[in-house]
């Protein structure tokens, strides 16, 4: 009689206590996935794909757009937008490729 009691009282001070402990669980189940910046960890199919075929596209591309740039440098002076051009074509470029963290960045969110 005395085990059935317990198991009650326990039961109840575990339904009590439910009662009162989800609202602080989810932030600290949410940042055992977190790592230490604060994010999430990118998907792993994220970073295959930015590993095997965005990092080496944007190394082809570095010297194309450099290519596109000279070609399009006498407009951009004549404009005088050489700075923002140079930027939007070399600076972008270089930046996606070497500069973004992998898995994360501008085609992936």
């Amino acid at each position: 009689m005395r085990t059935k009691l317990a198991c009650v009282l326990v039961v109840a001070l575990a339904l009590a206590a439910s009662a009162v402990l989800p609202p602080a669980l989810p932030p600290a189940l949410a940042a055992l996935g977190q790592d230490r910046g604060g994010h999430t960890p990118p998907n792993p199919m994220n970073v295959t794909t930015d590993i095997l075929v965005l990092r080496p596209v944007g190394l082809v591309m570095i010297p194309v757009l450099g290519l596109v740039y000279l070609i399009g440098w006498p407009f951009a002076a004549a404009s005088d937008s050489v700075a923002d051009t140079r930027q939007a074509l070399i600076g972008d470029t270089i930046d996606f490729t070497f500069k973004r963290p992998l898995g994360r960045g501008a085609p992936f969110e």
